[in-house]
């Protein structure tokens, strides 16, 4: 019963894992520029950093397609904001 708890705990924890700022999230929802589409802040669980700035996108897919050729994502106001720093949670 022990170990069925430690799991449980376990597994709501990582459930709830907070993710890096990212340029492209924020006021609790994220852009992802394969998609065309706003998601909210929880379906954006796949980080990854170009040129110093991290970017979550809603899919390993895209983020892998972003991975490969970033510079034609990052023409995109709404996923590359003018001075977007950091981003947000």
């Amino acid at each position: 019963m022990k170990k069925l708890m430690f799991v449980l705990v376990f597994l709501a924890g990582c459930a709830t894992a907070t993710q890096p700022p990212a340029v492209n999230v924020r006021d609790g929802r994220g852009y992802c520029p394969l998609c065309v589409e706003w998601h909210e802040d929880g379906q954006m669980r796949w980080p990854t950093e170009y040129a110093g700035r991290t970017y979550r996108f809603c899919d390993p897919n895209c983020r892998a397609a972003f991975v490969k050729n970033p510079e034609k994502y990052l023409k995109d106001p709404q996923f590359n904001p003018a001075g977007g720093n950091s981003g947000t949670k």
